[in-house]
């Protein structure tokens, strides 16, 4: 077989149990679990949702190109061209149709990839390095949950010699769940933060589920580890595969790098080191916080055989900036657009990439979401770090009247609180000229990509 199709689904879901119509025998491309995004060929998941019902646009993705869905409840139109499995609970048959057809396919070396912040830039540039060698797998976005991970899966095919997929998690076990589904043969750990506290309880227990990952690698595998974080080093001591840990040169890890110099919007340079050999990286992604990130993704380039120039040569040309976007604004300004969530550690890092832009800087913020009872703590941090990062901060919501009132302590006069997001856009917006940059940071839960248009972007 060479590729996924509809007919092995249906069989493959007929042989678990579940009520299967069949339609004609053709590729299922991938998946996604969004009909507003479904691409003909993909196969649709009907998840039950916070705010909606998955089962509700199950026409709507088979009208967008749909040859497959999974749902719990069949639409009531007949659709006899398309293969329709009806699961009781649709996250549990997505994710055992997505460890069927993993095992369908042995061949591919699995890369899982987890941590608290990044890990989205370190799937995309471990990926980008990789295929400058190898036939590799991977997918946009973050395909990275119990959800999501099965819909990434099934876009991997036979022939493919690497798969790199990023693995997150906000409940108990999810990762031993991920690795299960994907058989992972390196794993990499990039950080352990405060994000998802609310629902694991403590920072102990987000380090438990982050550290699953090289605990399920095998006695064949590589574990790539971060040495400088305390929450993921130690784990190096007790894992039975070959270990590679990555730091700044001032610590012992086996691949060491730095001084960093940071370039703006440009990216980053900086020094890496593995035994013998050194190479110098021009990483085109934006923030010294960011260079864990392509470290380790030289790190998982070398553990697959690459050399450390061949990788960090691969670095330079891949192409790939993160998640960060930059916008033109209203009168000559630019919209540096980081929005897509927002962490303590995150946060911090933009701001300090902030920080090197040159003057005016203004950062529009919202809070960052599932602190828990460390909300006001780490929103107090934020703003002290913001006094020095920018010429004037717009913050909103209650959650950021701590920063804001830190940052006003810690001498930045011009700090501003807003109960409305529109309203701190607007306030933005009188200010901006020709030269300004704006940071636009916030959870995904705040819907700041609303506000790009009110300071004159494209969204």
């Amino acid at each position: 077989m060479t590729g996924l199709t509809t007919g092995w689904v249906a069989a493959t879901m007929r042989r678990l149990g579940y009520e299967v119509h069949e339609g004609p025998d053709v590729p299922v491309t991938g998946g996604d679990a969004d009909s507003r995004r479904i691409r003909a060929g993909q196969l649709f998941a009907a998840y039950p949702g916070d705010n909606t019902d998955g089962n509700l646009f199950v026409d709507a993705a088979f009208n967008a190109g749909a040859v497959a869905a999974i749902c719990s409840r069949a639409p009531e139109r007949a659709w006899p061209d398309r293969t329709l499995v009806v699961a009781p609970d649709t996250t549990k048959a997505a994710g055992e149709l997505g460890a069927a057809w993993r095992a369908a396919c042995p061949g591919p070396r699995v890369v899982g990839i987890t941590g608290t912040v990044g890990k989205t830039t370190a799937k995309e540039m471990t990926a980008a390095v990789l295929a400058s060698r190898f036939a590799t797998h991977w997918t946009e976005g973050g395909l990275n949950s119990r959800q999501g991970l099965p819909l990434a899966l099934l876009s991997l095919r036979p022939t493919h010699e690497v798969s790199v997929l990023e693995m997150g998690m906000d409940s108990k076990g999810e990762i031993a769940e991920l690795c299960a589904m994907a058989r992972p043969e390196v794993g990499v750990v990039l950080n352990i933060g405060l994000t998802h506290v609310a629902r694991l309880g403590s920072v102990e227990a987000i380090q438990a589920e982050k550290l699953t990952l090289p605990r399920a690698l095998p006695p064949t595998g590589t574990a790539v580890l971060n040495a400088d974080d305390p929450r993921v080093a130690p784990v190096a001591s007790e894992l039975a595969c070959r270990v590679i840990t990555f730091g700044t040169q001032n610590g012992g890890a086996s691949v060491r790098y730095g001084p960093v110099e940071g370039h703006g919007l440009e990216g980053t340079r900086f020094s890496v080191s593995a035994g013998g050999e050194r190479a110098r990286v021009d990483s085109p992604v934006p923030g010294v916080h960011t260079v864990p990130g392509v470290v380790a993704a030289i790190c998982v380039a070398m553990a697959l055989g690459m050399r450390l120039f061949e990788a960090a040569k691969a670095v330079a040309s891949s192409g790939v900036t993160g998640r960060v976007r930059q916008l033109a604004g209203a009168n000559g300004s630019t919209i540096v657009d980081d929005r897509y969530n927002s962490s303590p550690a995150s946060l911090a890092g933009a701001l300090e990439m902030l920080r090197g832009l040159r003057p005016r800087r203004f950062a529009l913020l919202g809070k960052m979401a599932e602190l828990g009872e460390y909300e006001e703590q780490e929103h107090r941090t934020a703003g002290r770090l913001a006094a020095g990062c920018c010429d004037a901060l717009f913050a909103v919501g209650d959650a950021c009247r701590p920063l804001v009132d830190e940052a006003r302590a810690a001498g930045l006069a011009e700090a501003h609180w807003f109960p409305a997001k529109e309203e701190a856009a607007a306030a933005v917006r009188e200010l901006l000229r020709a030269g300004d940059t704006v940071l636009l940071k916030a959870s995904r839960s705040q819907e700041f990509e609303t506000l790009i248009p009110l300071l004159g972007g494209a969204a």
